[in-house]
């Protein structure tokens, strides 16, 4: 059972309380109470309190509105040997909205992949218009590739000159016994 955290507008997470970090690999349309039908990716977010208990969050990112919404496991306490049932659950629930879902394996990361993960990701951003602006500035993208420079060439273009490929060997490539012995099996379907 998941209940709507109102009062919550993101998820002020540190890398070391991140149990885990599933990911829609799709942007489905969704109707979310209140708000109008639009594109959004969901998140599944598990969390280890300081308490030593743990919590699951389900995060949808509103693509149209820049805005989240976000449920939390009820009770948001759950103690280890109930997160796997609940975890089960959130993937219900984000699938029954049509989400195709992907886990990160954030936890088998190294630090600073998992920095920044958290960074990369609209989970810890209050201001997700800001972080859309962010997003879709001219920084690396998500593998760390820079962007492609698309801007016309000036001057120094070079022709390259195509070589032949090498001619293949004339005559067939089975020997005859093998071709007879596959002319057999195929004649007895």
């Amino acid at each position: 059972m998941f209940t709507h955290r109102t009062d919550l507008t993101s998820l002020p997470l540190s890398r070391e309380q991140v149990v885990a970090i599933i990911e829609s690999i799709n942007t489905p349309f969704v109707a979310v109470e209140g708000r109008t039908n639009q594109q959004a990716k969901a998140f599944i977010v598990g969390v280890r309190n300081p308490s030593g208990q743990f919590s699951i969050f389900i995060y949808l990112h509103l693509l149209e509105d820049r805005a989240c919404v976000i449920w939390c496991c009820d009770p948001p306490e759950i103690p280890m040997n109930a997160y796997h049932q609940f975890e089960v659950e959130a993937l219900q629930f984000v699938e029954s909205m049509g989400f195709m879902v992907d886990n990160l394996h954030f936890r088998n990361l190294p630090p600073d992949q998992q920095e920044a993960m958290l960074t990369a990701l609209p989970l810890t951003h209050t201001n997700l218009a800001a972080f859309a602006r962010q997003s879709a500035g001219g920084e690396a993208g998500a593998d760390g590739q820079e962007p492609l420079d698309l801007s016309p060439l000036e001057e120094g273009v070079i022709e390259l000159q195509e070589e032949a490929a090498p001619e293949a060997p004339a005559g067939p490539v089975l020997p005859p016994e093998a071709r007879a012995k596959l002319a057999r099996l195929l004649g007895s379907f």
